[in-house]
């Protein structure tokens, strides 16, 4: 190839030197794309396809020619010629020993017998074009002699790749349906090549040792292709991180938390997919410095090197992210258990550890929170180290301008860390707004337990500042006013109503006293009503002396009347 010319012209090129040569001249882009047009393809992707298989096959054979040509030339300086053995550089043919077992009618010939659609094959040679140059099928004195086919990855071929991931790993031992499975195949058609069927086989063998079943690995099937086509070693590399003595989570608690979504940060930092192989960018970088053909022959192959290289130091990189988070949390918050906060937050190495130390520095010398409040709070909701100190900071002034106690502050943070989130116009002033308008004054006092004497304040709803009004407040309020004689006290001294559920829990509850018990509601206390569970409540307040089954039933009925009812509402 002519490495001063245009793009263009190096692809007329590469159209010349695939048709010089019989046994590439099946992977020219078009007679690629009749083939898949015959299975059903539309004409645009079976195109696509056709370009992307050539190009494939051009950048592994120029690979295996520059990987030659250096041998043949460092043979050559080491024998004491000042020369390469050819003076055009690469040799441009493949001997007709290794070009025989290339046969791309065989290859799409198996697929088709494996109950793979055109479709299908075109999605895989689109994202693996090696498959395209694998060998179809065993020739007959290997088939006799299977060890030695299995030991010699030249040996590999596609019909057993089929059998080991779309048959035995796809279908017998995730049992996915056909359907699924070859859905997962075309996301996931490195299954198909011998390195790519061995790694996916470890990765769900690593899997399940590590606490996961798999149906749990099958049951995502969104995210399995990826999961599949992760590198085993790398997921043992950081299996061996989490386990470790400085994070110590649990084996058997590694494979639930790998296998969530929040999960995929930290993989594609630390075990990231391969990309598929591509010469296109190398070509364009490589013809515009005008080098020699040996300096462009050892640029080629240094392009090849680069992807690797680079991957490797991202790796690298992702560790160092992840170590240093790790030491903030377990020197500045105080987190001892990064199983439970990996377990619903697991991403949250890859936070930025300077905000980390503000927020926790923040909580202990402004909001007077413990070390150990501060590890509770992050616990029970890890998104908290992302939050800006300055946002966390109005929230804090802007409830003690409401007349939250300053000694209860630090309880209510450690409790419910996620008022700190609370967006003060859009959140909290409604909510006071709305209390206001009910007849609550002192709005830190109904929020917290700042008079430990009084009996009312037993129980107090630090979350109602995070209540949407028009969902929560106000449809449970108008509620209360029907139901209740005294409905502005009941509120003041059970502040805890506006959190139980107004179907389920609320209307069900009174609804049973007064149509099935005959009871005066308006005379019950509402705390009375509800700080029961199900059962008690029958048995204390409705006065039932069957255990509760005769309200279990009750509700039951009902609920599957609302069911019934919502979904009448939504289709009509």
């Amino acid at each position: 190839i002519d490495k001063t010319a245009t793009p263009i012209a190096i692809q007329d090129q590469s159209q010349k030197i695939i048709q010089s040569q019989s046994w590439l001249s099946q992977y020219n882009a078009q007679k690629v794309a009749l083939k898949l047009e015959a299975l059903g393809v539309d004409e645009s992707t079976a195109f696509n396809t056709g370009k992307v298989v050539q190009d494939y096959v051009l950048a592994r054979v120029t690979r295996r020619r520059i990987r030659k040509f250096l041998q043949e030339r460092d043979a050559s300086w080491e024998a004491g010629n000042p020369l390469p053995l050819d003076k055009n550089g690469m040799k441009e043919n493949i001997p007709l020993t290794t070009t025989s077992i290339y046969n791309l009618d065989s290859v799409i010939s198996v697929m088709v017998e494996h109950g793979l659609t055109g479709n299908d094959i075109s999605a895989v040679f689109s994202h693996t074009p090696s498959v395209a140059m694998m060998r179809a099928r065993p020739n007959t004195n290997e088939t006799e002699n299977t060890a030695q086919t299995q030991a010699d990855r030249k040996g590999f071929t596609l019909a057993e790749a089929l059998d080991n991931a779309f048959v035995g790993l796809l279908g017998n031992t995730l049992k996915l349906r056909r359907y699924d499975a070859r859905k997962v195949l075309r996301a996931c058609p490195g299954l198909l090549t011998s390195r790519g069927s061995a790694s996916a086989e470890k990765v769900v063998q690593l899997m399940v040792s590590l606490g996961s079943s798999t149906n749990a690995i099958a049951r995502d099937k969104a995210s399995l292709p990826t999961l599949l086509s992760r590198s085993p070693a790398l997921i043992f590399r950081l299996v061996a991180f989490l386990s470790s003595a400085q994070i110590q989570v649990p084996l058997d608690a590694i494979g639930p938390i790998l296998r969530q979504k929040q999960s995929r940060e930290m993989l594609d930092a630390v075990a990231p997919l391969r990309k598929p192989l591509s010469l296109d960018n190398g070509i364009d970088e490589v013809t515009s410095k005008n080098l020699t053909d040996t300096e462009a022959e050892s640029e080629i192959l240094g392009y090849f090197k680069l992807d690797s290289t680079i991957r490797q130091q991202n790796i690298e990189r992702g560790y160092q992210s992840m170590e240093a988070v790790a030491d903030v949390l377990r020197f500045n918050a105080g987190i001892r258990d990064f199983k439970k906060i990996l377990s619903s937050h697991p991403h949250v190495f890859f936070r930025n550890a300077t905000n980390i130390i503000s927020v926790t520095s923040f909580l202990k010398e402004e909001a007077g929170m413990t070390r150990e409040d501060v590890a509770k709070a992050i616990h029970t909701f890890p998104l908290l180290i992302e939050q800006d100190v300055n946002t966390m900071r109005a929230v804090v002034e802007h409830l003690q301008l409401l007349e939250v106690d300053e000694d209860a502050l630090p309880a209510i943070l450690r409790s419910f860390p996620a008022t700190l989130m609370l967006d003060i116009q859009s959140d909290i002033n409604p909510v006071v707004d709305f209390l206001r308008d009910i007849g609550v004054r002192n709005i830190g006092r109904f929020v917290t337990n700042s008079n430990k004497s009084s009996h009312f304040n037993t129980r107090r709803l630090p979350p109602v500042l995070g209540y949407s009004v028009e969902k929560d407040l106000q449809p449970k309020w108008d509620f209360l006013k029907q139901v209740c004689q005294f409905d502005y006290f009941e509120v003041v001294r059970f502040p805890a109503y506006f959190s139980y559920p107004l179907e389920r829990v609320i209307k069900m509850r009174y609804n049973y006293l007064r149509d099935c018990k005959d009871i005066p509601i308006q005379l019950v206390r509402v705390d009375e009503v509800l700080r029961y569970g199900d059962r008690d409540f029958a048995n204390i307040i409705a006065l039932d002396e069957d255990n509760g089954v005769a309200f279990a039933k009750y509700v039951e009925e009902h609920s599957i009347a609302s069911r019934s009812s919502r979904h009448k509402s939504f289709k009509r």
